[in-house]
């Protein structure tokens, strides 16, 4: 193998990596806003049940 396919293999692999790093941090993002979405949710959802719970204080003088 000569010099110059050995540096042309180095770059390859190194924008390989480059492309799998960037795709791990972006399905990081992607995870992280799931999961927040989903904790959004549940949270409506628990809330829809009772709606008016706790949203008015009965005073008697």
């Amino acid at each position: 193998m000569d010099i110059q396919g050995l540096g042309l293999s180095t770059t390859v692999l190194s924008n390989a990596n480059t492309n799998s790093a960037i795709g791990m941090k972006l399905l990081d993002k992607a995870l992280d806003m799931d999961q927040a979405n989903g904790e959004a949710l549940t949270q409506m959802l628990e809330r829809s049940v009772n709606p008016l719970v706790g949203q008015n204080i009965d005073v008697r003088l």
